[in-house]
């Protein structure tokens, strides 16, 4: 076959290389543009520039997904709040409705009652995205005051018993739980809460009726009035002493 007559059965092979070099060619320029553009930019602004472009990830840090998951800092600092009061706690908490909860004014603390069955889906210890949010709103009041929180969960008296909760204990101690990770979460410094579950023990009503059960099932928040170092500043009763000494 003459070479004439390959060329026309395989007319493609002529531009080939053409649109190689022109590739080449393209890639070039724009690797001499950004290299041109680097050189005149100020150093500050192109780092701006390429953290705006691909994210504050840039520069070899890799951001786990973990991370997403961290505790909120508090917008103010520790030492700038005072103690929350009551009054801030019912306006954290003013979407809820009233038949939801209820908050209670003592000279130690304020208590703040959850009812489970609106909060939690019954029988376990996750709560829907919006008592979620009624949740944070609380937890973000409550972040930087301080104040120790202890948080404990309660069940009524029928037993409970599957993979996840073997008995009422653990779905109580699961719900107090709960309640502790979202307001860590917003920003509550954890060494402050303290959490517990109780089962079906100190009912508030009968357990022979479905309203009285409902009424047992609950979690309960009590908020320190006074912050630790309100505390550490009182003075302490001194210890009884005791003499040992052999008495004749």
């Amino acid at each position: 076959m003459s070479r004439r007559q390959r060329h026309e059965e395989c007319p493609e092979e002529g531009g080939a290389w053409e649109i190689a070099l022109a590739d080449l060619m393209t890639t070039l320029m724009v690797f001499f543009l950004v290299m041109w553009l680097t050189s005149i930019v100020d150093p500050d602004k192109r780092k701006a520039f390429v953290e705006a472009l691909v994210g504050e990830g840039a520069g070899g840090e890799n951001i786990s997904a973990d991370e997403t998951n961290t505790p909120r800092e508090p917008s103010i600092m520790k030492e700038d709040l005072k103690p929350v009061s009551t009054e801030e706690i019912q306006q954290a908490m003013s979407k809820v409705n009233p038949k939801d909860i209820d908050i209670e004014d003592t000279p130690e603390y304020t208590k703040i009652t959850l009812r489970s069955d609106s909060f939690f889906e019954s029988g376990r210890a996750t709560i829907t995205d919006k008592t979620r949010e009624q949740l944070e709103q609380l937890g973000e009041t409550l972040a930087g005051r301080d104040q120790e929180i202890t948080i404990t969960g309660y069940t009524d008296s029928i037993p409970i018993e599957n993979l996840q909760f073997p008995s009422n204990w653990e779905l109580s101690a699961a719900r107090a739980a709960t309640v502790a990770r979202t307001f860590i979460y917003m920003g509550v410094d954890k060494n402050l809460v303290t959490i517990s579950g109780k089962a079906d023990n100190d009912a508030v009503a009968p357990n022979a009726t479905a309203y009285g059960r409902s009424l047992n099932r609950r979690v309960i928040i009590l908020v320190n009035k006074q912050s630790q170092k309100q505390r550490s500043a009182q003075p302490q009763s001194p210890k009884p002493t005791f003499d040992y000494r052999y008495q004749q």
